[in-house]
């Protein structure tokens, strides 16, 4: 128990265990008899212990407040007085920035990594610029028209008080640079993904079912919005 418990400690702290860096405690946690251990704890803290070939991940559940990102944690980098309807237009784009880099139908889900800036905006005001698409995404029951309208009075460039839309995508940016998933690249003209988003992505987030069903989501919205 005291091996495991080192494991879950190493992984708390740094999210992540390597062949590289402490070649001793990855063997160590991909033992059977660890790996027995180590699901007491998944089951009693919400989390998940992913292992890939070369590295180990700890991924909270959603619905776990000990390890998750909040929503008042996202507004908190957006800004001082950043409201909810802020947090959840962070919260979409970032949806858009994954689907960009992992919406392949090969074996590796995988398309780039790497993403320009202008390139995630051209996107984001293409999925805002149809009410038919809006109303696709209103299923989920969420008032996507008010996060629309919220992307929409934004400018593409900096202008009195208005954040910009390449702004605001940065803003997205910099929460999954801030949880060690990307980083900028080309004087933040561009961002990359880090092998941590790879690896959760490829070998957790993304199944071939759920390939499936976030591929049939956008070609929903994008067939609906080429209907008009």
């Amino acid at each position: 128990m005291r091996d495991a418990i080192r494991v879950m400690k190493q992984l708390i702290l740094n999210g992540e265990i390597n062949d590289r860096d402490d070649p001793e405690l990855f063997s160590l946690a991909m033992t059977d008899e660890i790996r027995n251990e180590t699901d007491i704890y998944e089951d009693e803290w919400g989390c998940r212990v992913v292992r890939t070939m070369h590295n180990i991940y700890l991924v909270p559940a959603s619905d776990n407040e000990m390890f998750n990102m909040r929503l008042r944690d996202i507004k908190k980098i957006i800004s001082p007085a950043a409201k909810n309807l802020d947090a959840y237009l962070q919260c979409y784009i970032i949806m858009v920035i994954l689907w960009m880099f992992f919406r392949s139908r090969n074996g590796d889900p995988q398309s780039t990594d790497s993403l320009r800036i202008k390139d995630i905006v051209k996107e984001v005001d293409d999925r805002f610029s149809s009410d038919r698409a809006l109303a696709v995404m209103e299923e989920a029951q969420i008032n996507f028209h008010r996060i629309a309208d919220k992307w929409n009075g934004s400018v593409l460039l900096d202008e009195g008080r208005k954040t910009s839309k390449t702004e605001l995508v940065k803003i997205a940016c910099r929460i999954l640079i801030r949880n060690e998933l990307a980083v900028f690249a080309d004087d933040e003209d561009e961002i990359r993904t880090k092998r941590r988003l790879s690896d959760l992505m490829k070998y957790y987030y993304l199944s071939d079912k759920r390939i499936t069903e976030i591929n049939e989501i956008f070609e929903k919205v994008n067939n609906d919005a080429g209907d008009q």
